[in-house]
């Protein structure tokens, strides 16, 4: 600059050939800062594509650890990244971490598979010293393959020198849905208890349409006690016994009733209809001694647990009588309690 403003001073003082010179160095000097201009981009960008990345963590689970080129050793840097790696791992329990090398395409594609699967293998190396166990650990080697920023073959890229730390991430786990309340089981319906003995006693009323062998009729009034041996829908059996006053007939007095019977009884809830064949015989004043035979029929009604009460109709045949119509007609009331 000194030198350029002294010829421009002796230029003024020389005359036209010091004018000549001036304009030389003027235009000299304007080539050269052009070709400056040119060469400081250029510059830069070599710099720029040999530097190496930042290396750091870039979502939660997933490490960026970077590399000079064709190098496969860690900086201070990334053993922190990797540290970084190897705590969420113990903090989240995580099965598996996955480290996957990558080179850019500077190289052969055979000598950048084996530095990338090198790269893998250091980062890894440095995992299990941060204390995760090998067998946790996936290393891949993925060569040029998988750019982080796509470029031509043998270009210098320091963005896909890398190698890549995830850490997978556990299921979240399930809702935690607040267990039902127990529900107490029914107790299972058994069946009906039944109660094989029951005792019924009430009132017996009789019609005797053949008091005598010649005919007549009277009445017959008086209490009739039954004793029923397993109750039931088939295979009940009865034993009755009646004391009874005759009268409105030729022989007044006292008398009997004594039958064993057969009963069929259907179980339809509280009301139970049944049906019985009575066998026995009849004894005393105003009656014929003799057998008698004949059907029963009547309900019994629960009342509460274990009473119940139960009306009746029946005819005994008198089978010294030779008419079927000279028999007697029974009708009764009774009270029964099981047991």
């Amino acid at each position: 600059m000194l030198t350029l403003c002294w010829n421009a001073k002796q230029g003024l003082r020389g005359g036209g050939d010091t004018e000549a010179l001036v304009r030389v160095s003027l235009k000299a000097l304007l080539v050269g800062a052009a070709l400056l201009v040119l060469t400081v981009p250029a510059a830069h960008a070599q710099s720029g594509a040999d530097a190496i990345a930042q290396p750091g963590e870039e979502v939660p689970g997933r490490y960026l650890v970077t590399f000079g080129l064709d190098q496969a050793t860690l900086t201070e840097q990334n053993r922190q990244v990797v540290a970084q790696a190897a705590e969420y791992y113990r903090q989240g329990g995580t099965p598996q971490v996955t480290v996957t090398g990558h080179t850019d395409t500077s190289g052969s594609a055979a000598h950048n598979l084996e530095l990338s699967q090198r790269r893998a293998e250091v980062v890894a190396d440095e995992l299990e010293r941060d204390g995760v166990p090998a067998t946790d650990i996936v290393t891949i080697g993925r060569g040029e393959e998988d750019l982080r920023v796509a470029t031509a073959d043998g270009v210098r890229e320091a963005r896909n020198r890398r190698a890549e730390i995830i850490v997978e991430q556990p299921p979240p786990p399930a809702p935690v849905v607040a267990a039902p309340a127990p529900v107490e089981p029914e107790p299972a319906a058994g069946p009906e208890e039944v109660r094989p003995n029951l005792f019924t006693i009430g009132p017996l009323y009789g019609h005797n349409f053949g008091e005598t062998n010649d005919g007549g009729e009277n009445d017959l009034v008086g209490g009739e006690l039954t004793y029923s041996v397993l109750p039931g829908f088939l295979g009940g059996v009865s034993l009755k016994q009646a004391v009874l006053y005759s009268f409105n007939g030729d022989n007044d007095g006292l008398n009997g009733r004594s039958a064993i019977s057969l009963d069929f009884a259907p179980d339809l809830g509280i009301v139970r209809p049944f049906l019985a064949a009575n066998f026995g015989g009849v004894y005393g004043s105003g009656v014929q001694n003799g057998f008698v035979a004949g059907p029963e029929i009547g309900f019994n009604l629960d009342l509460i647990e274990g009473v119940a009460m139960r009306a009746k109709a029946a005819y005994d045949y008198q089978f010294r009588q030779p008419e079927f119509d000279e028999g007697i007609l029974w009708v009764g009331l009774g009270f029964g309690v099981g047991f």
